[in-house]
């Protein structure tokens, strides 16, 4: 059986300290950005433009055989309760 994965975040100072505890395991190290961008955190947007931009990438030829119920029976299609 696989160990488990032990995954630590922090900066190089806070992990160098833990070295010893994984002395003779293998390690993968991934280099993060120190602090997020400002740029990144200004090019947020709310979550119905996200949503909005996602389902303009559906085909119309695959939006049309959705049923005509769909939203308003979201919970039938997805997890077949009886409809309402």
């Amino acid at each position: 059986m696989a160990a488990p994965l032990i995954e630590l975040e922090g900066t190089w100072e806070e992990i160098k300290e833990r070295l010893p505890d994984f002395a003779g395991q293998k390690l993968r190290i991934i280099v993060l950005p120190a602090t997020e961008s400002v740029t990144a955190a200004a090019e947020a947007r709310p979550i119905q433009e996200v949503l909005a931009a996602l389902a303009a990438e559906i085909p119309p030829e695959e939006l049309a055989e959705l049923p005509a119920d769909f939203t308003s029976q979201l919970d039938h299609y997805i997890y077949g309760t009886p409809k309402r």
